[in-house]
This record gives C-alpha cells, structure tokens and sequence, in this order.
C-alpha cells in the first residue's frame, strides 16, 4: 500500500512540476546587475551601459555585440582633437529588459546614439530575444511556421497603426519602410502584450517624428506563430484578439 501511493504521489509531482518550471525563469534573477563604460579623451565621449543577466551565453552576445560598437566608433577618427571639427564625437548607449508572459524568454533591447558631426546624433535600437534556458537568440524564423507568409500580415497591421498614429501624409514612406522584407522587421521583442517592433528614425517617417514601435498582440499573430513557441509562450489560440498599438 505504501509504494502504491509513493508512486501516486510521484507521478502527480510529475505531473505538476513541468506546468510550474514554465510559469517560472529558468534562472533568476533574470538581470543580475548593469555594466557602465564611461570614457572621455580630447575628441571622444563614451556613456554606455548594458545588461548582464543570468544567462552566459547570453551575455557573451551583448558583451561583443557592446565591444564592437565600442571599436568601430573609436576608428572612425582616431586623432580627433577638436582642431578640425570643434565638438567632441560621442556614443551613447542605453538598454531595457523585458520578460515574455511565461518568464523562459528575456528580450534586451539597446538605444544607440552616435554623433560624429552633422545637425544631430544618429539613433537607432539593436534588440535580442534569449532562450533562457541556454542562452540561444531567437530569430524571425524561430518565431513563425513560415515567415515568407507571416511578413505579409505583419507589414498590413504595422502599416495600419503607423498610418493612423502618423497620419496619411507620411503614408509613402511607412508603406516603404514596412514593406514585407526581413530587414524591415529586424528590431523586434516579445513583451508579455505582444510581439513588438521598433522602427528607427527615417524608416518609417521624419527624424523628428522619432522612433516608432508597434505592439502586435499575441491574438492577431496565432495563425503565424510556431505552435512551439505558442506552447513555450504558454498561448493558445483561443485568444481574444486585440489591435495593434503604437
């Protein structure tokens, strides 16, 4: 009798434990602390922060990703000295963190600003989706059944919002700037709203109007979306749909 319910009591944790670990981050805290690089010489200004979080892998990514730009930015000029061009060259960076609903996925997201001259600094976002569980990056391929047919209806919401949020004048250069090509959509997130892309200044409209993001909720995409990350989302497709938002 007692190893009858010894084994009941073993298959319902079994049972359970799974429903659990997903609604859990398969490592905690998800950001552990911030790295801040600040460097100033005669004709250069570094401010730059990042996020370290509790994958490595991950942090492996962001950390050469960070250092590169660092690289490139320092060799545009390196004898910058304001004798020439009398405003120092700077590099701005800053980063957000957010968790999908079911707490496996971590999206970083980083605001880059450079100036080497010019009216104004030039901005623009570079974003990671991560598998916490490893530590892998989630591309577009990995987020739909099939992306050739999923950027389609992607584009028709983005442009929608966009047109309404910007107004029709500026519907020539949102209509480009969403246009159904990968490299149109590759500033994207999963936030636990919905899938979210950020389109920089000049994409989609005037610098002024300044970068533009759409939130698409998980409800309008369920017949794109691979049901393997519906599953790992923790989404079905009974999801009331909702619209875009900008």
């Amino acid at each position: 009798m007692n190893a009858i319910r010894l084994v009941s009591i073993t298959v319902a944790l079994l049972l359970f434990w799974p429903a659990q670990l997903c609604a859990e981050s398969p490592c905690a805290p998800q950001v552990l602390s911030k790295i801040h690089i600040a460097e100033e010489t005669a004709g250069f200004v570094v401010d730059a922060t990042y996020p370290v979080l509790c994958a490595p892998n991950a942090n492996a990514v962001i950390r050469d990703w960070v250092a590169n730009r660092l690289f490139d930015f320092k060799k545009i000029d390196p004898g910058h000295d304001l004798s020439i061009f009398p405003h120092k060259y700077e590099l701005a960076m800053d980063s957000s963190v957010w968790p999908a609903a079911s707490r496996r996925f971590t999206s970083v997201k980083l605001d880059i600003s450079v100036y080497t001259g010019g009216a104004h600094a030039n901005h623009w976002p570079k974003t990671w989706i991560f598998d916490l569980v490893d530590g892998h990056q989630l591309t577009l391929n990995d987020l739909f059944t099939d992306p050739e047919s999923a950027l389609p209806n992607i584009a028709k919401l983005c442009q929608a919002t966009l047109i309404s949020s910007l107004g029709p004048e500026n519907q020539p250069t949102i209509l480009a700037g969403t246009a159904p090509k990968p490299e149109n959509y590759k500033h994207f997130i999963l936030t636990p709203e919905g899938l979210v892309f950020f389109f920089p200044p000049y994409q989609v409209a005037s610098f002024a109007d300044g970068e533009q993001i759409v939130t698409i909720p998980y409800s309008l995409l369920t017949e794109d979306l691979a049901p393997s990350l519906l599953q790992q989302l923790e989404l079905d497709s009974s999801l009331s749909e909702d619209s875009p938002t900008v």
